[in-house]
């Protein structure tokens, strides 16, 4: 692709391209170790852990997998929330030479089953209280050993004993005897091993599975090389040329088992040698709290984060003027929410864009406001090449027009763990990367996202974007959430549907809204029905579930 018209609004300081080194993600880790090994690398609660403990400790679990016969390649699923004890086993698995398999820790059995059974894993580590879920799997799945740690384990010895008391029994965190006597313990391996070297690993062979639907909405898995991780954190260290080698503090509420809580929080925060502040669940107070307490300065989430945090009346009490830099991404970020939480925190946000497939982040908006475009996923970040071609012909399309958004560039995956036919669908002949999402590009190189190709709502002659019209949604004073999806019909054309939260304390009507939309869009993008709900369906990053919405009418019609 000869021109890049994006280079002329990069920030002073951010470089056209990286260099990729040769190296594995555990490099990186070591690194970090080597030239900061005081710096705070994990902060949990109050527990503090430094880049010298915490490589330590990942050599100690590496050690200690090979000892349990742990060979190189095999797969290690980790069932974990963002605690200690998940970066630990992420770089101790990675560093032993198994690949690591990320799960969603709130999974039900049948599909963690699918998961650990597609990716062939033999080694799962969980915390000790999902050993139901583990009890149900274990036995249909291909799993040969369980290795369970308690959430207490890393808590400070005050917050350890208040734990105990008040906790443990309630949450159900106490593995059964039977079940614990048969399973390894990650405290016990960590105390009973010492680090030891390790022979190096290739950054070319697989590092991580990650499962996603795809552009064909299966489960697949996505295979990442240690290179394409690599290349990722790097990347996205690149597009913040201010960041402070072993200074900074990462808001780390994403989470890890997903490739943007991954890429952006944790393996972003160890190629700089920033501190980890983790959390396991988004609680607005308590990242709040954790904000005040900690100092961050960097902060990636999604949107409906940042809207909580903008509609809390006494945000501005705790004090968030530590925070520099927030990104967010894997949904579209309002403007309306946008400008509230930068209004809250005097803070920089901005939006971001990736997928599963690319590692996952490839644009970004400028964190400098003077080039930020908003309604904009933004420019591609270095060494990534994108651009819009015909989704039915594949020719590439000039400025402005609507097509499907092609990516390229060091961080895309290797390919669909075992599933060579798919990995070949994914990829044009000349090496681009499908996305599966419409959008357009602009004259300077800054690309919107007008929809999934899979969300686009055929009525009749017109192609309807639901995005379109849930911009102008969020515009309604009223309405803190709203989705819109095309709900099939028997005859055919689809019921135009808007779903709508409405904020705390407000009243509406489905006319009131109607009316509101059809004085700012066209009569075809009118929604039929508008449905009132107290919460929209979410992924566990944050997603909006179109599908299940309309999974819902379909059962309540049968």
């Amino acid at each position: 692709m000869a021109a890049r018209p994006w280079l002329a609004w990069y920030d002073p300081g951010v470089p056209a391209g990286i260099v990729v080194p040769d190296s594995t993600l555990p490099d990186l880790l070591a690194t970090a170790a080597r030239e900061y090994p005081a710096a705070p690398a994990i902060l949990f609660y109050g527990r503090v852990i430094d880049y010298a403990i915490f490589d330590r400790l990942a050599t100690r679990f590496a050690v200690a997998l090979r000892n349990a016969g742990v060979a190189p390649g095999e797969r290690v699923a980790l069932v974990l929330p963002n605690i200690p004890q998940a970066p630990v086993a992420y770089y101790g698995a990675l560093r032993a030479g198994a690949i690591v398999v990320l799960t969603n820790p709130i999974f039900e059995a049948g599909g963690l089953v699918r998961q650990l059974t597609d990716a062939g894993a033999t080694t799962l580590v969980a915390l000790s209280m999902f050993h139901p879920l583990v009890t149900a799997v274990r036995e249909r799945a291909s799993v040969h050993r369980v290795i369970y740690t308690n959430l207490k384990e890393f808590l400070p010895p005050g917050q350890r004993r208040l734990f105990t008391l008040l906790r443990q029994e309630r949450e159900g965190h106490r593995v059964p005897t039977d079940e614990a006597r048969r399973a390894l313990w990650m405290a016990h391996m960590l105390a009973d091993t010492a680090a030891a070297p390790l022979p190096s690993r290739d950054p070319d062979e697989p590092a991580a599975i990650l499962y996603t639907g795809g552009t064909t909405g299966e489960a697949k898995g996505v295979v990442h090389t240690h290179r394409s991780l690599v290349a990722n954190a790097l990347q996205v260290a690149a597009w913040f040329p201010a960041a402070r080698r072993g200074a900074e503090r990462v808001v780390c509420v994403l989470p890890f088992s997903h490739a943007y809580g991954m890429t952006a929080c944790m393996n972003f925060s160890v190629a700089i040698a920033a501190a980890m502040i983790l959390l396991p669940t988004f609680e607005t107070a308590h990242v709040l709290h954790a904000i005040r307490r900690e100092r961050a300065t960097i902060f990636p989430g999604v949107p409906p984060m940042y809207a909580a945090i903008a509609e809390m009346s006494n945000a501005r009490r705790y004090g968030l003027s530590s925070l520099r830099a927030c990104i967010s991404g894997a949904a579209p970020l309002p403007i309306e929410v946008q400008e509230g939480f930068e209004r809250v925190t005097r803070a920089r946000l901005v939006e971001g864009y990736g997928l599963t497939e690319a590692g996952p982040v490839t644009h970004a908006n400028p964190l400098g406001s003077a080039h930020e475009r908003y309604a904009t996923i933004g420019i591609p970040l270095p060494s990534t090449d994108a651009k819009i071609v015909d989704a039915t012909t594949g020719a590439d399309l000039p400025p402005g027009r609507i097509g499907e958004l092609l990516v390229r560039g060091p961080q895309v995956m290797q390919g669909y763990w075992n599933r060579p036919d798919d990995t070949a669908d994914a990829f044009t002949p000349d090496g681009w990367l499908r996305t599966g999402d419409m959008a357009r590009m602009d004259a300077d190189g800054f690309f919107q996202i007008i929809e999934r190709k899979k969300d686009v709502i055929i009525a009749g002659p017109y192609n309807i974007y639901p995005r379109d019209i849930e911009e102008v949604l969020y515009q309604h004073p009223k309405v803190l959430e709203a989705a819109v999806a095309g709900i099939p019909r028997p005859e055919g054309r689809p019921d135009l549907r808007a779903f709508v939260v409405l904020r705390k304390g407000e009243h509406a009507t489905a006319d009131e809204i109607i009316e509101f939309l059809r004085e700012r869009l066209s009569a075809h993008k009118v929604p039929h029905i508008v449905e009132f709900r107290d919460a929209l369906p979410r992924s566990f990053i944050g997603k909006v579930l179109r599908r299940a919405l309309i999974d819902d009418d379909r059962q309540k019609n049968a």
